[in-house]
């Protein structure tokens, strides 16, 4: 049995570049999420917990203190020797 298919050469080349397309994009994923990982906090946490330290007064170290966050500070402090205090 023959089947005989018009224009059979430009569907064949439409499906192999269909194919090379998926193929590429499908190798460069990887590659690409391992050049972004760093750079993309999202794709880190998506799997993986925090996992408690057991330090209640925990700060992070990586953010700078301002001016502003220096006066709030001593703010919080100074209301809390207040209400501690009566």
């Amino acid at each position: 049995m023959v089947i005989l298919v018009g224009n059979w050469k430009k569907k064949v080349a439409k499906i192999l570049a269909v194919i090379a397309l998926i193929a590429v994009f499908a190798a460069s994923l990887p590659l690409l999420t391992g050049l972004l990982y760093d750079q993309v906090p999202v794709i880190g946490t998506w799997f993986s917990d925090e996992q408690p330290s057991g330090n209640p007064m925990r700060v992070d170290s990586a953010e700078e203190n301002s001016r502003f966050q220096h006066l709030v500070d001593q703010f919080v402090f100074k209301l809390q020797e207040f209400y501690y205090e009566e």
